[in-house]
């Protein structure tokens, strides 16, 4: 009688064991989300996974627990009997031959759409063959066959679909990245009373600091609010994102929030909202509303005592940076580590005009009483200042540049011969400094010699008009930046009529925090990455080397919407972006800490070009990442 009762306890046991930890095929939908996890590359919001092994010898299927296992590798260890080593597991289960053991992936459930895709590890080189037999494998097994797609999520897979290998269903990032209705940016949680605001019928935006606000569309500048749900998906590089870091407010993307009854239901009420990795809640609430907090006045260093122009083609001074502004002085120490490197080049003819002309043209013309005045309005009195600084840039590009300035920039503009087109940037000290990113915040202008309509003067004064941009003044407010040490210089350097691709990389992995590696926006041509028109997607993904393996590895969570779905860059011009990026990390940190500009070491936020049919790289601006 005992040995029937242990036999029955076994039996239960196996039976209970497999039921809770894997099973052979899926047949109804609860099945798959009592097995599912969240996948490990946290590119998508809201997306359930789960892990899918086949086992050769056993000529077997198992889709396990991707909670109770976090990795393949766990799996085979524990339950399939592997013995070796994660290295050896790992050469043997993600090369390109026939011998295999396993065949792993991930089987991805977006809900909202009700649509499935079969993912392999983007460091998987697993011949089209074996895609193809894994595949229908899987497929014969589970309830949503006609449904189920193969997800082309790098460049090893997406170039077997392009020679026509693949004999199965598949479909590029956009697929997904177009079905994703939530995204979280920032997680954190605030109180404030809840606002609507219409951006599309270009309503007054003028939201109070006490609000948490719903805007369906990406504003030009954020406002000074306790929070924000938009409508728009976000890349992690635009300024929109960046802005919301360094503020530190909760901020959640649900495509569908606008017309959600339970939403709408709490407008004009106080409310809490909290954001999370996947998801976010808004409920009404008795706690108040915190007090602003005090802020310590910034006081920033600016030097009048440069009063010439600064060729930054030469070595610099130690402290130029407090004369010209640290995006000036940035490309300068750039233009010093590509010596060094050689393995990208940096806008060439590249100059700053410093602090020195500004204020100079700010007496000149008698414009600080005015100045004087826009510092005087009252901060709640938003549309008056809105107005007033409007009014006031108009005036600054109405002004003329002191002759004796525009005389020395035509005369170093026409020394040369290769070029005619030239970018004027702004480049002062209230950006790209620790603790304020100022990303977006100021104008950008183009030039053209011998061109009666782009002339240098009228791109000189409205680069310095920006400084007075509604949004930069409310920002440096917000942050307590004192706008009387503020300066604006101007970077100039030859501009790129003839780019083939722009983007903007970090020298961090973004969605994997195990793995070192960047992430990358990149745009056809020479479309914006980080303010991109509606409904416009980039390119982007991130890379690394696999550890234990040794392969590069990029993983696509989106593709370009001007680009037919297709990959911008090759995977060479991906993997010289991939090299350069620790060196440049490195060495840029050494000479910002060498000149006192940083105390810290940060990952950097780099944009770069590739430039012409040969497809030219260019590292166009280097600046500290901080999240």
């Amino acid at each position: 009688m005992k040995n029937i009762l242990l036999f029955l306890f076994l039996s239960f046991s196996v039976f209970f064991y497999s039921q809770d930890n894997y099973v052979n095929s899926i047949t109804k939908k609860q099945q798959f989300l009592n097995l599912s996890g969240k996948p490990l590359t946290d590119k998508f919001t809201n997306m359930k996974s789960v892990k899918v092994v086949y086992d050769y010898s056993a000529k077997k299927l198992y889709f396990f627990n991707s909670t109770r296992y976090t990795y393949h590798y766990d799996f085979c260890l524990q339950v399939l009997g592997f013995r070796e080593e994660i290295g050896e597991f790992n050469k043997e289960s993600y090369n390109p031959t026939n011998q295999r053991e396993y065949l792993l992936a991930n089987i991805n459930y977006l809900q909202n759409s009700d649509d499935w895709v079969m993912e392999l590890a983007a460091s998987d080189e697993m011949n089209a063959g074996l895609i193809n037999f894994f595949y229908k494998e899987v497929q014969k097994n589970v309830f949503f066959k006609d449904k189920l797609k193969f997800y082309l999520n790098s460049p090893h897979v997406i170039s077997l679909n392009s020679k026509k290998e693949l004999k199965i269903p598949t479909v590029f990032s956009d697929f997904i990245f177009k079905r994703i209705t939530e995204q979280s940016i920032e997680n954190t949680s605030n109180v404030g009373i809840l606002k609507k605001y219409d951006l599309q019928k270009k309503e007054d935006f003028n939201p109070k600091s006490d609000e948490i606000i719903i805007i369906n569309t990406t504003p030009e500048f954020i406002p000074s609010v306790r929070g924000i749900i938009i409508t728009e998906l976000q890349t992690p590089l635009s300024h929109l994102v960046l802005l919301a870091k360094n503020r530190n407010i909760p901020v959640y993307v649900d495509t569908k929030v606008w017309d959600k009854e339970s939403v709408n239901l709490l407008l004009g009420k106080k409310v809490e909202l909290i954001t999370k990795e996947n998801s976010y809640s808004l409920k009404t609430t008795q706690k108040s509303i915190p007090a602003k907090k005090a802020i310590k006045e910034i006081v920033l260093k600016r030097d009048l005592k440069v009063t010439d122009l600064v060729d930054l083609e030469t070595s610099m001074p130690s402290d130029i940076v407090n004369s010209i502004g640290s995006k000036a002085t940035n490309l300068g120490l750039l233009k010093q580590i590509q010596k060094e490197m050689k393995s990208f080049k940096t806008p060439e003819y590249a100059f700053a005009i410093p602090f020195y002309y500004f204020d100079q043209h700010i007496k000149e013309n008698h414009l600080q009483d005015k100045i004087n005045a826009l510092y005087a309005i009252p901060k709640d009195s938003v549309k008056l200042l809105e107005k007033e600084l409007k009014a006031f840039r108009k005036e600054v590009k109405n002004t003329k540049v002191n002759s004796e300035l525009l005389s020395k920039i035509n005369e170093k503009l026409s020394a040369q011969n290769d070029f005619k087109n030239f970018r004027f940037r702004s480049s002062t000290n209230a950006e790209d400094m620790e603790g304020f990113n100022g990303a977006g915040l100021y104008d950008s202008k183009s030039a053209i010699l011998g061109d009666a309509e782009k002339t240098v003067e009228k791109a000189i004064l409205d680069v310095w008009s920006s400084f007075w941009n509604f949004r930069a003044f409310q920002e440096r407010d917000l942050f307590g930046i004192n706008h009387e040490s503020c300066a604006m210089g101007v970077l100039v350097h030859r501009s790129f009529p003839d780019e083939k691709a722009n983007g903007v990389l970090v020298t961090k992995n973004m969605y994997r925090d195990k793995y070192d590696g960047v992430t990358v926006n990149v745009q056809l041509g020479e479309e914006s990455v980080v303010k991109p028109e509606s409904g416009v997607t980039c390119d982007e993904f991130y890379c690394h080397n696999f550890n234990g393996f040794g392969s590069f590895v990029v993983d696509y969570r989106s593709t370009s919407s001007l680009n037919n779905g297709k990959p911008i860059l090759t995977e060479t011009e991906i993997k010289k972006l991939f090299n350069i990026s620790p060196t440049l990390e490195r060495r840029l940190n050494q000479l910002w800490q060498k000149r006192k500009m940083s105390k810290a070491y940060y990952p950097l936020d780099i944009e770069f070009k590739y430039l012409g049919d040969d497809k030219k790289l260019y590292i166009k601006q280097a600046r500290a990442y901080m999240d």
